[in-house]
Formats: C-alpha cells, sequence, structure tokens
C-alpha cells in the first residue's frame, strides 16, 4: 500500500509592482505607507479569497516572487525586495505558520513583462 502526500501549493499574481510608497527610499510619512501597505495585503487577502485557500498554514514553505517589470528602466532588486515585505506579511498565518528564516526559503526574480507589469508569489509546502 502506497500513500500519497499532497503538498500545498498556492500561486498569487498581484496586477502590479509593489508601491512605490513601501520602498525603502520613498519619503513618506507614516500614515501614507500604513495606507500603503494596508491596501496591499487587504489585495493579497482577497487573491487567497478568490483561489478558496482553505487550507491550514504551511509549517515550512518555500516561496518565490518574480516581479514582472513593463519597460526597460533600471530598478534596484533591493528596492523591490523590500517593497513586497507587505505583500509576504500578509501570507504569516494564513499560508505560512511563520516567517523565520528556518520555516521559509524565499526566491526572487524577475522577468520582462511589456503589457502589464505583476508581482507574482509561488509557496510550495516543504517537508
Amino acid at each position: 500500500m502506497t500513500v500519497d502526500i499532497v503538498l500545498s501549493n498556492l500561486r498569487l499574481v498581484y496586477p502590479d509592482l509593489p508601491p512605490r510608497e513601501l520602498s525603502p527610499n520613498a519619503r513618506l510619512n507614516r500614515f501614507r505607507q500604513n495606507r500603503a501597505k494596508r491596501r496591499v495585503q487587504d489585495d493579497i487577502i482577497a487573491l487567497m479569497l478568490e483561489q478558496g485557500w482553505p487550507m491550514r498554514p504551511m509549517p515550512q514553505a518555500d516561496i518565490h516572487v518574480s516581479f514582472g517589470l513593463p519597460d526597460n528602466r533600471v530598478r534596484d532588486m533591493d528596492n523591490l525586495i523590500s517593497s513586497c515585505k507587505a505583500m509576504l506579511d500578509a501570507l504569516k498565518t494564513r499560508v505560512i505558520e511563520d516567517d523565520r528564516l528556518t520555516q521559509i526559503d524565499v526566491h526572487y526574480s524577475w522577468f520582462s513583462s511589456p503589457r502589464d507589469p505583476q508581482t507574482i508569489i509561488e509557496v510550495k509546502e516543504r517537508r
């Protein structure tokens, strides 16, 4: 008798890059930054609910974040990574149990997306 272990997978496509207000280089007051953070987190939660994510949080996960860049403008990958922290925080306790380094492994990449900028977050359970 064989037992198949089904691992959880989630793929979210956010229809834009992380907001500029969340960049570490943005010189904004906290009110505007917090408003942008809440808006992004609400959007990520809505995307999870659209997919019907009723599953339990994953104890360990591999996360891959891909940035679809709409043009050839020079961008700093560090700023993109910092700007998407609010997106990853929205996953905590809903999709992943915790975001400690021992629990998750996060990778970042980018691709050309001339028609529509986007951020793709893929989460795969790890055992």
